[in-house]
């Protein structure tokens, strides 16, 4: 049987719907999302990805610190077959299109206006990359971003069988995930780590 991250996910959502899968802190209080809610999340995201043209080999890279959308999106993008990065929330635009390049990056993930304006500065040089979404909060008016719930809306086009059959052709020793060095001594290297890695 493959075990993957996602796999645990909604193995997770089965075992365990009710339970709480991460904290969000919203005010003064901390909120819980449960097991099965964060699967429902993360299928949603898949399916966005998936009504963007997104499928297997396509690549995800996510600038920004932790958050739900975060993690959402991380495993979305395997879920679909793809390997997504995460870049350091410091890298200067250069650093960031080196890394969006090298991944072969189609959508980048942001978390704010900040962020948004190093891959604004450095998009018309990437021919792989189509889309910008950004995380809630962020506000942006342009033609090539999707804020973070119009995004997800795109997901309600796409059929949840489709998700379930991106999912069953996952393979233990595919690709998973990319995590590139800081490049402190030369340009970012790509470690790649599959789902048995990562499992």
């Amino acid at each position: 049987m493959t075990d993957t991250i996602v796999h645990r996910l909604h193995e997770n959502a089965r075992i365990r719907p009710n339970a709480p899968a991460y904290y969000e802190k919203i005010g003064d209080n901390w909120v819980p999302t449960s097991w099965e809610e964060y699967t429902r999340q993360v299928r949603q995201a898949a399916r966005a990805l998936t009504a963007l043209g997104l499928g297997p080999g396509d690549n995800v890279s996510i600038l920004g610190f932790n958050r739900p959308e975060w993690v959402i999106m991380d495993l979305a993008n395997m879920l679909i077959g793809g390997a997504p990065t995460g870049i350091y929330t410091t890298n200067s635009p250069h650093e960031c299109q080196y890394i969006i390049e090298h991944a072969g990056t189609k959508v980048v993930l942001v978390e704010n206006e900040h962020q948004w304006d190093k891959i604004a500065q450095v998009r018309d040089d990437v021919g792989s990359l189509e889309r910008i979404v950004t995380m809630r909060g962020a506000q942006i008016d342009d033609e090539m971003t999707l804020d973070w719930e119009s995004f997800l809306a795109l997901g309600d086009e796409v059929e949840e069988s489709v998700i379930d059959e991106r999912m069953a052709a996952l393979e233990d020793d595919q690709l998973a995930t990319l995590i590139y060095t800081s490049g402190t001594t030369g340009p970012p290297k790509g470690v790649m780590l599959s789902h048995k890695n990562l499992a």
